[in-house]
């Protein structure tokens, strides 16, 4: 079988192996990145985006919390695909180094309002498709393709969205490959040395889109070849597939809820302050913190103290270890605002004792040089609540309507979380896309 095979194949088997709690999981993955794009609505990229809609005049028969008005189905999926990543909050896969939830969801739910299916159609389609992306990361060593200049979500998010589609548009088995074998042959996404800026989150937009355009084309009679990721993908990713990982459990069942609005990088940081405190640390009195990260991590953070803007504000530990002083760590807001004035020395380095445990455990050790000249130090290995296994429910709901606005006695949000939790009994995807686009004023 060719790679394209053995993802179609995997897609299949993950959906068989989908349990109850599994289809749990996938209804709070989508609670979590509708909430990520509602709060991305208000980030200065989605300014920008709305000036090119405006500019392109585009129209259509969906609403979005991502805009204002209807917008055609390419449109709504690009947007809320940018603005569900563009906080740097939304759910991942540690050891794929992929986020799923970003290319996945947007695609599954506009194309089930768009095709007037139901809620258990779209925790299907949730599953495959994380499937999908998940393992070709997995198989194609994700984090080791940062080196490379690749950003493995951008490269392999198209086959994510495609498998979730191709399962809405109950394709059938050469029609499935057939669209993974189109979105694979737009492979590609090239990672900024220097700023993300606009053209890193579009990517993740074109992914999700072009992975669905593929999935309709395959419904039109559109082919493409199926060895793409075996010579082809080889050449140009500078490795070989890997053989196909186990299915133990279902691969959404490994992905993560982040718990900070920054850089991956820095939430171990950002659990060792919470150690430090919870042990009786006066962190807040420190006049400088050293932040020790594995040195293959480097690359993706700064001690910035003066960002560009909310994309290199969340890179900057100066920034994240400043909201986590002033209780604010979880607040998207506060990235987007200057870095407040009592924020001590922020210093980066490397440990490299902790690049062992890369990928599947991103480390830090944290250095608290304290106002009475005393030190405390500590390390995490990666085990903590930033790359938990999985949640709660309610932390994932606390989230939501931190990122939302909706306030917990406010009856219709309270029914609106309620219905969306339990995707699989909901008839009406549009209904419930159309509910949260009221409530989120849009």
């Amino acid at each position: 079988m060719s790679v394209l095979e053995e993802l179609a194949e995997r897609g299949r088997r993950g959906l068989r192996a989908a349990g109850a709690a599994t289809r749990s999981t996938a209804a709070l993955h989508v609670l979590d990145t509708w909430g990520c794009v509602v709060a991305g609505s208000s980030h200065p990229l989605a300014t920008q985006l709305k000036r090119l809609v405006t500019q392109t005049g585009d129209t259509g028969e969906l609403c979005t919390p991502a805009l204002t008005g209807t917008h055609a189905l390419r449109t709504t999926v690009l947007m809320e695909s940018v603005l569900a990543h563009v906080d740097e909050y939304d759910a991942l896969h540690p050891a794929a180094a992929v986020v799923p939830s970003a290319v996945v969801v947007p695609a599954a739910l506009a194309v089930a309002d768009h095709e007037g299916l139901p809620g258990r159609a779209v925790t299907d389609a949730v599953i495959v498709g994380y499937e999908v992306v998940v393992e070709a990361g997995l198989r194609f060593g994700g984090p080791s393709l940062y080196g490379r200049a690749w950003w493995p979500t951008s490269v392999f998010g198209a086959l994510g969205s495609a498998a979730a589609v191709a399962s809405l548009l109950r394709l059938d088995d050469e029609e499935t490959l057939a669209a993974l074998g189109m979105a694979a042959a737009g492979l590609g996404g090239l990672l900024s040395t220097d700023e993300l800026a606009t053209g890193h989150y579009l990517l993740a937009g074109r992914a999700a889109a072009d992975g669905m355009e593929a999935a309709y084309l395959a419904r039109a009679g559109g082919r493409a070849s199926r060895t793409l990721l075996d010579a082809p993908g080889a050449a140009a990713l500078g490795a070989s597939a890997a053989a196909p990982t186990s299915v133990r459990t279902p691969h959404l069942d490994d992905c993560v809820f982040k718990a900070y609005p920054c850089a991956r990088p820095l939430h171990a940081a950002l659990e060792a302050l919470d150690v430090l405190a919870g042990s009786g640390v006066p962190v807040r009195t420190a006049r400088r913190l050293t932040i020790l990260l594995p040195a293959a991590l480097l690359r993706f953070v700064t001690a910035d103290r003066a960002p560009a803007g909310p994309t290199e504000a969340a890179a900057s530990a100066a920034f994240a270890v400043a909201a986590w002083l002033h209780g604010a760590a979880d607040d998207v807001s506060f990235f987007r605002g200057s870095l407040p004035e009592d924020t001590p020395e922020v210093v980066l380095g490397d440990a490299p004792d902790l690049d062992r445990g890369l990928p599947d455990h991103w480390g830090a050790r944290v250095i608290v040089d304290l106002a009475d000249g005393r030190r405390a130090e500590q390390k995490i290995t990666g085990a903590g609540r930033g790359t938990a296994r999985s949640a709660p429910a309610d932390p994932v709901t606390a989230k939501f309507r931190g990122q939302t606005g909706a306030g917990r006695d406010d009856p219709d949000w309270q029914r609106w979380i309620t219905r969306c939790l339990s995707l699989d009994t909901v008839t009406d995807v549009a209904g419930l896309r159309q509910a949260l686009c009221r409530l989120a004023g849009r």
